[in-house]
Parts: structure tokens; sequence; C-alpha cells
């Protein structure tokens, strides 16, 4: 399983903007990746010319002249050699995870309906799931073994769109992991130590849209209810009143793709029924 490197952004800006500064953070790890590869062979070079120096001492000690004038130089290769080889792998390529793009094409695929005069609010958080900031509750079963439930809002949304329309909507990684434990084995009587065991994860997305009543009749009610499926998700909660509608949906196991997320901000808007001019 590839290593993904923790990114965390917060958007207060338009659409194209914030785009665009996701684009240039993905090409400056394109950047930096060709850089160390084009200059990747440098260390060694370093490394391997301090032994001629050496080799040269060596020579001129056979002629009986005690000097040691260019193998003084030999450890400043070396040394030189190890400091950039630190440095290239310290400015290695970001591993972007693939929320990344998930969040990139949402953003662009909204570009032109949010409101001109707004702009796009919320936060990207990939740092991980598992962290104890994000631990949402705790429990203990009858043998004393700790269970730790996980709560990861990793993409959070808002914006006026441009017919009025107010759209919030998040993502949500909900994890269940049992902790490690020592047991005694019931036939050496020894303690060993069982590892943490997961136990199911469980992918949901929430949308709140309140409708600008000047261009959409809102439903009261509707059609939808918990269990029905909306493409590869499946409706959990739904609510439409007052003009506002609260939609929540999940996926066990898989995750979640901007198709799935855009996918169910098209159902919701399916429901809106447009207001006849006058």
């Amino acid at each position: 399983m590839p290593n993904y490197d923790p990114v965390h952004l917060t958007f207060n800006d338009k659409p194209r903007a914030i785009v665009k500064g996701m684009d240039e953070m993905a090409a400056q790890g394109e950047r930096i990746e060709q850089f160390n590869k084009r200059r990747r062979w440098i260390p060694w070079v370093l490394f391997l010319a301090g032994f001629p120096l050496l080799l040269i001492d060596f020579a001129i000690k056979a002629m009986g002249y005690n000097v040691c004038i260019f193998s003084l130089a030999a450890p400043i290769f070396w040394i030189a050699a190890i400091v950039l080889w630190i440095s290239m792998r310290r400015s290695r390529k970001v591993e972007l995870p693939p929320r990344f793009t998930t969040t990139r094409e949402i953003l662009h695929t909204l570009r032109d309906d949010v409101h001109p005069k707004r702009n796009f609010f919320g936060e990207m958080d990939l740092t991980g799931t598992r962290l104890d900031s994000k631990i949402a509750r705790e429990s203990s079963d009858a043998q004393g073994r700790k269970t730790k439930y996980y709560r990861d809002e990793w993409l959070s949304l808002k914006s006026k769109l441009f017919d009025g329309n107010m759209l919030r909507f998040t993502a949500i990684t909900r994890e269940k992991v049992r902790q490690g434990y020592w047991k005694r084995g019931t036939i050496s009587g020894k303690m060993k130590w069982k590892p943490e065991k997961f136990k199911g994860v469980q992918q949901e997305v929430r949308v709140r849209l309140s409708v600008n009543p000047e261009f959409y009749v809102a439903p009261e009610g509707g059609p939808l209810t918990p269990g029905m499926t909306l493409g590869q998700l499946t409706v959990k909660n739904y609510q439409a009143s007052g003009g506002l509608i609260d939609l929540s949906a999940y996926s066990s196991g898989r995750d979640v793709s901007e198709d799935d997320i855009l996918g169910l901000l098209r159902s919701v808007y399916d429901l809106l029924g447009r207001r006849t001019a006058t």
C-alpha cells in the first residue's frame, strides 16, 4: 500500500483560483521529481571522487614523500555527497492522496455553478484517519478490550450558487478499530500480544441545500427514504421542509469518488421544481 503525504488545505477563494493552486501544488511535486532524477548521479560521483585522492597520496608516500595533501580533501567530497543526498531525499516528490484529485475534480466541475461574487469556503483534511484528534468515542467489551471509533471529516465545502441556492456538503470516513491487547494462551499459558484489528469502515456524504424560492419550489418530504440507492451510495437520512433539504448517504467499504459526490448533488437538484415565471 502506498504511503501518501499528509495534506491540509483551507479554502476561501474562487473555485478557479483554488483549482489553479491545487494544480500548481501537484506540478511542483512533478518538477521536484524531474529535478532529482536529472541530478541523482551527482552524490555518487562526489562520493567516488574521494577514493582517487587517497590513492594519489598513497602513491606520493610510495615515492618517499611524507605528505597528505589530497587525502584531506577526500572527507570533504564524502560529506558533500552525504549532504546533497539527504537534501535530495527531503525534497522528494510529494505523494498526493487520491482524495486530493477527488476534491480537485469536484471543485473543477462546480466552478461555473458558484455565484461570481462568492467564494468557496471549506477545508480538505487529508492528514489521515487514525489520529487521536479524530477519535469520536471509545468502548470496551466484557473482556476489557478497547475499541476506538474514528470520525474523519476529510472534505467540507459551502458556497452560494449562481441560482441563489446555498450549498453545503461534507465527506466523512468512519473507522472502527479494536486496539491491541495481551492474551494468555490456552495451551502454553504464556501472555501473547494481539495486534489491533480493523473492524470496518463507512464512507458518508452529507448534502444540505437551502433553496432559493425565487427560482425553485422546494419539496416538502419527498420520495427518498433510508435504504434507497443513489448510484453507488445508499440513503441514510433524508429531510425536506421549509425550503431546506438535508440528505446523507453512505457506502460501506469502498471509498467515495468525485462521481459519487457529484451524483448525490445531482440527485438533490432533481428534487427541485422549477418555479414558473409570471
